[in-house]
């Protein structure tokens, strides 16, 4: 039966209004895609017409025997009706467009500027908009309180393709931009997470570029000679090869230009399949799947990452990327598709490269998979350090006096003081208008494993420090820490900026045995 081709029926009530939601409620999937008025009328987003929460509602609907008739509309009206307005006079579009205006305008301001996140801080006086810059958090602007909370409401409610559609700003929500809202600014996608605060509530976007906006190369990302030949290996091994590193680290990036790489290499001929979720980047040549299942289900998602591996292993690929290994299941199917000889590449969250086996180990991976140097191929770790604005950064020799007593005693123990710069202060800077940097750079170590390496790792008395201390004294390795230092020693990133970024410049000598 065609669910739109139900008769229509007028109701009592002379002007339309929503039906009271305990009398025929609309199930979790489908809230914010669907409204009943009093006339019977299905108001339907029109994007999810086919949407099968939606159609499972209509089919609820049909067994109350209830005879509706269906009317695709876009979200404004859906949002209309669920505020309780008069959704056929529209008297709240214009209104809501013009909001958009406005989140659409400061989005395309943070790109412009270059910020990675936005954040909108809602007070009961006032809303704070902070921009992430080159990875520091900057005041950008402050508007009043219920504008602050129209733009959430609006950005959330209405401007969404992933989400409930009913902004709630007493609650943890999570939803996701649509690209055609976006895609004026230049973004891949845009995330948005919210969270209540004492006295308030804090609404966050993550701000996803598009190819325009990425590195091509890992030069360009940061990366040394050393660390570059050390990857040009991994690319030629068929183990699990990972990028690990904290939130915000730049894996993504990373790893999008390595598979970019691993294409070329190969001339495209190759079948590299991925499973992400979010899908951040688009790799062209890749054949890239998202996550199927309920994603607000932690049990169902984790599930769905190893059921995901395994489908993918019977699509014939030649090289496979996991988005994430987040739990002993996706890990132990990421180990199989290695043991059959498919090269994988994924991401964890690890602060050091030898770090990244000890999360792999507190899964339970067993130590013999986990140390075995033809599995487990190549492990990447990375910080992301801001880059000095070379207009008005400042001589350390000159300006030592600016710099904490330890930091300053740090920088002449373990750096080349000459060479040292600190960030300039000067509020009229053409190149960085105030903001003392310009951008980011990838601090790492690459370790290429050897079993010499990994049984270092598997003795009794070894461990992860153990490893770290082999990999340097017998391998050459270069830590994250040594990477740091080369850069502040080039006049690149700044000693304290560096320090919190990545780590204490005496890192190596409180860890090294």
């Amino acid at each position: 039966m065609d669910m739109s081709e139900q008769p229509h029926i007028i109701s009592a009530v002379e002007k339309p209004v929503l039906l009271h939601s305990a009398k025929y409620p609309v199930p979790d999937a489908a809230k914010g895609k669907v409204a009943l008025l009093s006339d019977f009328t299905l108001l339907v987003w029109e994007s999810y017409k086919a949407d099968h929460a939606v159609l499972a509602y209509q089919q609820l609907l049909a067994r109350y025997d209830i005879r509706f008739t269906v009317r695709l509309v876009p979200v404004e009206e859906v949002r209309a009706a669920l505020d309780g307005a008069d959704v056929r006079a529209g008297a709240r579009r214009a209104d809501i467009s013009d909001v958009q205006v406005k989140a659409i305008n400061l989005i395309k301001e943070a790109v412009r500027l270059d910020a990675t996140d936005i954040h909108i801080l809602n007070y009961q006086d006032k809303s704070i908009v902070k921009l992430r810059i080159h990875g520091l958090l900057f005041v950008h602007r402050e508007i009043d309180p219920e504008e602050g909370q129209i733009l959430c409401r609006c950005m959330y409610g209405s401007m969404c393709d992933v989400g409930d559609g009913n902004y709630n700003d007493r609650l943890s929500q999570d939803a996701r931009l649509s690209r055609e809202t976006i895609k004026s600014a230049g973004l891949n996608g845009a995330r948005i997470s919210t969270r209540p605060m004492e006295y308030g509530n804090l609404f966050e976007l993550r701000l996803l570029y598009g190819s325009s906006k990425r590195r091509r190369n890992l030069k360009e990302l940061g990366y040394n000679a050393r660390q570059i030949a050390a990857i040009n290996q991994m690319i030629r091994r068929k183990g699990v090869n990972i990028f690990s590193g904290v939130t915000g680290s730049g894996k993504s990036t990373a790893l999008q230009v390595v598979l970019s790489m691993l294409l070329t290499l190969h001339g495209g001929r190759i079948n590299l399949m991925t499973v992400e979720q979010p899908l951040e980047y688009v790799i062209d040549g890749a054949v890239q799947t998202p996550l199927l299942c309920d994603l607000d289900d932690e049990v169902q998602v984790a599930r769905e990452w190893a059921r995901s591996i395994a489908n993918l292993m019977r699509l014939d690929p030649d090289y496979l990327m996991v988005g994430e290994l987040r739990d002993l299941a996706s890990t132990m199917a990421a180990i199989q598709a290695a043991m059959t000889g498919h090269g994988m590449w994924t991401t964890t969250h690890a602060k050091d490269a030898f770090a990244t086996f000890d999360r792999l180990a507190d899964l339970a991976v067993p130590i013999r998979r986990l140390t075995d140097a033809s599995l487990f191929t190549g492990v990447v770790n990375q910080s992301l350090a801001p880059v000095l604005c070379p207009a008005c950064k400042r001589s350390f020799s000159k300006y030592k006096d600016d710099v904490a007593d330890d930091l300053r005693e740090r920088i002449k123990r373990f750096c080349v003081p000459s060479g040292v710069y600190i960030a300039g202060n000067d509020p009229k800077c053409p190149t960085c208008g105030g903001l003392g940097i310009v951008d980011r750079t990838v601090v790492a170590e690459a370790v290429l494993t050897s079993q010499s390496l990994l049984n270092v790792y598997r003795k009794d008395d070894g461990g992860s420090s153990a490893a770290r201390s082999y990999w340097v004294k017998e391998m050459g390795g270069m830590t994250k820490c040594q990477h740091l230092i080369q850069k502040i020693n080039e006049g690149i990133v700044d000693p304290f900026m560096g320090e919190e970024a990545v780590c204490s410049l005496d890192e190596d000598s409180l860890i090294i045995q």
